[in-house]
């Protein structure tokens, strides 16, 4: 029995000596190696080794080192998958690469949030990293990277997140007037993020009455969105927020971007504000592509495309990086089966479909959290994994 007791006190000894030498060797490194070391490793992988010394730490959390490895996130295709259901009240977040040539794709749970309640046509931008979707009276914003999770209490669900690549800070824009009433102006609340544990100030916004109809996307520092700025359809606008000024401007546009009697769908079309026309109540196979060619001057440029079959319940999230509009569905059923993307190059006027396991397949997945009727998705294209934190 005294010999097995002193086995296991070598070992317990041999260990602490290897974690001792491990600890003085990762000491002993240069900065310079211990960057370029770290600056090879996954992103998981980065959470995990941030407890292996104060150094890399530190160095992991500096944001020269959250701005480089952004910068090299982005050259890598990813996009995220995210869905909720009434019943399960849960959201579930997928991310999977890409291809430019795949033709089917493999997505993989990256987190859930419990206690989310998220209507239908729910949006789930990705903006530098994040992720961020109105429930109820919360906003919540998600790094499906580092699994951090904020959830903001707002006075309507309005919100939409931007970022100020200046500044290098997320804010939040949300819509506190109602605006069907019309008032002389309207509130809104920019909600800036100050970092460390997600502190938040508060500030009041002003602007001329308009009535949203789309969602916000944010595009290079603004945040855009489709609306009327008098009543009975009779000034089309795209309102556009500067997250880093925090003003508040009208940019003229065609009737058909705005107009509740089709689908009109914001997307970054290569950094450029664009709008999918699509008919919103029967399958298309025909749409139109508004391009924002230049704010200031209010001009837009327009084409028409036919597909060579219809689409059913489709929408679009955007384009990936080869400018490839993007198709996909807006909901998943309550059965199991096929998950498809199309892909449709306007240039060359080819689609071409990527199907995507993981997601609408999975019937161990979908007994699990009960998931028994429709569940909404949306599909945020080209994500970037982040290591920052708010």
């Amino acid at each position: 029995m005294k010999t097995q007791h002193h086995h296991q006190n070598q070992k317990k000894l041999g260990r602490r000596k290897d974690e001792k030498v491990d600890k003085l060797v990762v000491d002993q490194l240069p900065t310079d190696l211990e960057v370029e070391i770290l600056a090879r490793l996954p992103a998981k992988s980065l959470m995990k080794v941030q407890c292996v010394s104060k150094m890399w730490s530190s160095i992991i959390r500096s944001q020269r080192f959250v701005d480089s490895f952004y910068a090299l996130s982005s050259t890598r295709s990813r996009f995220t998958v995210t869905f909720c259901n009434a019943d399960a009240e849960r959201l579930f977040i997928y991310s999977s690469s890409f291809e430019e040539e795949e033709r089917s794709l493999v997505a993989k749970l990256q987190m859930t949030i419990p206690s989310v309640d998220l209507i239908y046509g729910f949006k789930s931008p990705s903006v530098h990293g994040f992720l961020g979707c109105c429930s109820g009276d919360q906003f919540i914003v998600c790094n499906p990277t580092t699994r951090q999770v904020i959830s903001l209490p707002i006075k309507t669900a309005r919100a939409s997140l931007g970022y100020d690549p200046v500044g290098r800070q997320f804010k939040a824009l949300n819509l506190v007037s109602p605006p069907d009433l019309f008032p002389a102006f309207l509130v809104h609340e920019a909600i800036t993020f100050e970092g460390g544990g997600g502190r938040v100030s508060r500030k009041q916004v002003t602007s001329a009455p308009y009535y949203p109809v789309t969602d916000g996307l944010y595009i290079n520092g603004s945040i855009y969105y489709a609306a009327w700025a008098r009543s009975q359809k009779r000034d089309p606008v795209v309102v556009c927020f500067d997250v880093r000024s925090d003003n508040i401007s009208f940019i003229k546009a065609p009737w058909e971007v705005v107009a509740c009697d089709s689908d009109s769908i914001l997307i970054d079309y290569r950094g450029k504000l664009a709008s999918i026309i699509v008919d919103a109540y029967s399958p298309f196979q025909i749409f139109g592509l508004w391009i924002l060619e230049d704010a200031l001057k209010h001009e837009w440029s327009n084409q028409t495309f036919e597909l060579p079959f219809p689409l059913l319940n489709m929408t679009s999230p955007g384009t990936n990086k080869a400018g490839d509009i993007i198709f996909a569905p807006t909901y998943l059923p309550p059965v199991a089966t096929f998950f498809f993307l199309y892909y449709y190059n306007v240039e060359n006027q080819l689609i071409r479909s990527v199907r995507l396991h993981g997601v609408a397949d999975d019937e161990d997945f979908q007994r699990r959290y009960g998931l028994l009727d429709y569940c909404y998705v949306n599909i945020s294209p080209e994500h970037v994994e982040s290591i920052a934190s708010l």
